[in-house]
């Protein structure tokens, strides 16, 4: 027998309100879908419910589209043969500890990269501070030579040129 869960159930188990597993339920039921109803004409959510859910939240998500085209996509795209998997918290707390651990693996690689980064600015750095030291000798140079030159001619050539 497969595990059936109550609408609070599904709402914590893909993150969203009570209120908005029943609005989303209601949905998808006027386009069709059908849930099983339990004591006091409730629904009670499968596996294969629950999966539908997410699949009309990514669509929303993805695809920008209003909740009754998303309902209808959705609706649409279900496949009557699928064989569904149990969704528990165990397996939600794996599938966020797996996402963590991939966001911390791409933190340590932009953190190399901007090292990596401020390593060749500052290389880029000393190599203009050296090119520019050098010019400025280039410079200097070049003006005491022409002095030296200006100062070896009697004082009358200067003046008079």
């Amino acid at each position: 027998m497969e595990q059936s869960y109550f609408g609070n159930e599904v709402a914590k188990v893909i993150g969203i309100g009570n209120s908005t597993v029943r609005k989303y339920a209601i949905a998808l039921e006027e386009q069709g879908y059908e849930f099983q109803r339990g004591i006091n004409n409730s629904r009670v959510f499968y596996n294969k419910d629950i999966l539908m859910l997410q699949r009309l939240m990514t669509i929303m998500n993805k695809k920008s589209t209003t909740l009754e085209q998303a309902v209808k996509l959705a609706v649409s795209t279900v496949e009557e043969d699928t064989i569904t998997t149990p969704v528990t918290d165990k397996e939600h707390d794996i599938t966020v500890v797996e996402r963590i651990e991939r966001l911390e693996q791409i933190n340590v690689k932009l953190v190399q990269q901007l090292q990596e980064q401020q390593r060749m600015l500052f290389e880029r750095d000393q190599r203009r501070d050296e090119q520019l030291t050098n010019v400025i000798r280039e410079i200097q140079e070049t003006k005491r030579l022409t002095a030296a030159a200006q100062e070896k001619r009697p004082w009358w050539k200067r003046i008079f040129g």
